[in-house]
């Protein structure tokens, strides 16, 4: 078992475990972060653990392991106990950017 997924995408940007409130790289340029992140939201890539993960932004802080929905037009995340289609990797801080996992469904 995987323990600690990374990225098999070929894409610039943060690993799946990462997440922070600034994720470009021009900081200094863009202190404020008005450009938005690098990737952009909405981003996919596959993990090395065989799950595929999505670029998104938390509307509130998440537990590692939180359900979630994300609403695939802003791609904000949200806390969503009952019928989750993804979930946070790691703990995630309010307005902060992640890699939502999907989750697998087996039968």
């Amino acid at each position: 078992m995987v323990t600690t997924p990374f990225r098999t995408t070929p894409i610039l940007g943060p690993d799946v475990w990462q997440t922070a409130k600034q994720f470009w790289w021009d900081t200094i340029g863009d202190p404020n972060n008005l450009n938005g992140p690098s990737p952009q939201l909405g981003t996919v890539v596959n993990g090395s653990d065989g799950a595929e993960y999505i670029f998104a932004k938390a509307d509130d802080a998440f537990a590692a392991d939180a359900g979630l929905s994300i609403n695939q037009t802003t791609w904000v995340a949200s806390a969503d106990a009952s019928a989750p289609v993804f979930e946070a990797p790691v703990a995630v801080a309010k307005d902060a950017y992640f890699w939502a996992r999907r989750i697998l469904v087996t039968a």
